[in-house]
């Protein structure tokens, strides 16, 4: 009785310490979204929703999207609004998010220095480093030599290049989402949100578990999505749902301190997927863990269509 009563709490003890090790770094690119502060009376529903939640978040800037609509200086009082937030880090994700592989080294340099123009000034202001950059379509460059050429630039520049290892079509769901709401199709956009919340939850559980595969230990996974109408509404549903499966909600340079995120990078080509898959050395074994990756066949489909009608 004894030795099964000690099972049972070594096991309890073993579960606990397996839930202690999920964590995640949340990350927000395309900030800030001047037409959702617009529509909402110079209020941004996602930054208030993040005062609210008090966890750390990490952004990454394009400053061209201050100039997306003629509000430019009230669109600067935005952008001040979220860089002064204590909770905040701050990331440059250049000055109008182009394609690194398509525009080439020489006009994407010049990208990365105008896109710190404005908030470096801010962020020194709050007493904050602009220390991180994120590729635009986490596309690192067509080739190695390319992809070299630029992390050393970015190295000389004092910029840490940020990976990521979560993301769930959160800008697919979105246009989904907003045409819903724009026709008045409440219940219907209730469904896309929540399909949404699914699939990330999915697309953790399988991401911890290649991390196992891959790396032989959890990770403090890095989840990557936008500034945008589905996570100002859906965004604070996905953290309690993660909370409730025990996960820390940790800075970004918590998780960047994780050993994985030193591996070597063994894919060199444009495409942006997970790093998780990038740290995989033979092309195979890479291949067959992305053809099992989570996906929402239907979202894709009505995307599809959506896009479609568009043209």
């Amino acid at each position: 009785m004894r030795k099964h009563c000690c099972l049972f709490l070594f096991s309890l003890i073993t579960l606990s310490a397996f839930a202690q090790d999920l964590s995640v770094s949340i990350t927000i690119d395309d900030v800030p979204n001047v037409h959702l502060y617009a529509a909402n009376g110079n209020s941004s529903g996602l930054l208030r929703k993040l005062d609210s939640l008090n966890l750390p978040v990490a952004i990454f800037i394009n400053e061209a999207n201050l100039k997306r609509n003629n509000a430019f200086d009230q669109n600067k009082k935005l952008l001040q609004s979220w860089i002064s937030k204590p909770y905040i880090t701050v990331g440059n994700h250049s000055y109008s998010h182009p394609n690194y592989g398509e525009v080439g080294f020489e006009a994407f340099k010049d990208e990365v220095l105008k896109g710190e123009e404005l908030s470096r000034k801010m962020a020194e202001h709050v007493g904050k480093k602009l220390e991180y950059f994120r590729f635009p379509f986490n596309a690192m460059g067509k080739d190695s030599a390319e992809q070299l050429q630029m992390r050393q630039f970015l190295n000389e520049h004092h910029y840490i290049s940020t990976p990521f290892t979560v993301e769930s079509e959160d800008w697919l769901y979105t246009q989904l989402y907003e045409k819903a709401l724009n026709e008045g199709k409440l219940e219907e956009a209730k469904a896309i949100g929540n399909r949404y919340v699914e699939l990330s939850l999915q697309l953790f559980d399988y991401f911890d578990d290649v991390a196992l595969k891959v790396t032989g230990k959890r990770l403090k996974q890095i989840y990557l999505c936008h500034d945008n109408q589905l996570n100002t509404d859906y965004l604070p549903v996905l953290i309690q749902k993660l909370k409730e499966r025990k996960y820390r909600l940790i800075s970004l340079s918590e998780a960047m301190d994780a050993p994985a995120y030193q591996l070597p990078l063994y894919y060199h080509g444009n495409w942006g997927f997970s790093w998780l898959y990038r740290w995989i050395k033979d092309t195979d074994q890479r291949r067959s863990f992305m053809r099992t990756e989570p996906s929402d066949k239907e979202a894709q489909q009505a995307f599809e269509a959506l896009t479609k009608s568009k043209k």
